[in-house]
């Protein structure tokens, strides 16, 4: 049935990725190390682990994934690595409810730019859900905000990073696997932090969590969402990551007991709803591929 349908099957990688990302914010605020050296480790323990898995994958032919990324894949990597340092500083300057739901514009962007740069059109439905999803982000962040913050401005960069990526990842199309950008990816965000990370300066309590979030969260998860612009347009992976805003100040907000707000409440139960009612549309218009002709 999945298999069949790219359309459920892009959503429903999509959404794996998103659930396996979810701790994300959460783990950042228990590791008690600054944003260069968290950002280096994420990156460095993010490359290795892929590689370990893509060697496991096609041993000795291992380059040939990264030869047939191309230059498509650098630029990938580089955008992903930027937005990585971005969303960690803004977690760490703003709170976590505030970051999820402003990269909520991410699928504006990814709209944008897919429309601009591979000609795709974006359905009357995908417009609505992003402008009532807009609606979500401006009544969880004006209300939550008291003058301009830092990390405002961190997260409005990273849903940049994060339509840039994924509007990348879409152009090449369904038959090269470009998960090896995940790794340029890692190696960029480690290269670009090291040197003014102290990556030995790392406490104790903090190691579980620092591996646990660089060896099984981010390479899970980023390898998911890479996957997913293979069968669903980039705007509507962005949809799908909006689950975040939802997920991650709750577990946050469990854990820590940083209370969102109601402002941020509110507007995360607009952004899911719109969201839920989008996907389902998407699916009830969309049909198995072995009916056509």
């Amino acid at each position: 049935m999945i298999g069949e349908r790219p359309q459920l099957k892009g959503l429903f990688i999509a959404l794996l990725g998103v659930v396996a990302i979810s701790p994300d914010s959460l783990l950042i605020r228990l590791i008690a190390v600054d944003v260069w050296t968290l950002s280096f480790w994420r990156g460095l323990l993010l490359a290795i682990t892929i590689t370990a898995v893509q060697g496991l994958r096609h041993g000795r032919h291992l380059t040939r994934g990264y030869r047939a990324v191309g230059r498509r894949g650098l630029l990938a990597g580089a955008v992903s690595g930027v937005g990585t340092v971005l969303f960690v500083s803004a977690v760490t300057y703003t709170t976590v409810a505030n970051v999820l739901i402003i990269i909520g514009l991410a699928p504006l962007f990814a709209a944008l730019l897919g429309w601009l740069l591979l000609g795709e059109a974006v359905p009357l439905r995908t417009w609505i859900a992003i402008v009532a999803a807009l609606a979500g982000t401006g009544i969880a962040v004006g209300g939550g905000i008291e003058g301009p913050r830092i990390g405002d401005l961190f997260a409005f960069g990273t849903a940049l990073c994060v339509a840039g990526y994924l509007t990348t990842i879409r152009s090449a199309g369904h038959d090269v696997d470009m998960t090896p950008c995940v790794v340029i990816s890692g190696v960029i965000t480690a290269g670009f932090c090291w040197p003014v990370a102290d990556p030995l300066n790392v406490p104790g309590p903090s190691w579980p969590y620092l591996l646990a979030l660089g060896i099984v969260i981010i390479p899970l998860s980023f390898t998911l969402i890479t996957m997913a612009p293979r069968f669903i347009p980039a705007h509507e992976v962005s949809l799908v990551m909006l689950l975040e805003a939802i997920l991650g100040p709750y577990l946050v907000w469990i854990v820590l007991e940083e209370y969102p707000g109601d402002h941020a409440i509110l507007g995360g139960i607009v952004v899911i709803s719109i969201l839920s009612l989008h996907s389902l549309t998407a699916l009830r218009t969309s049909r198995p591929e072995s009916t056509s002709g």
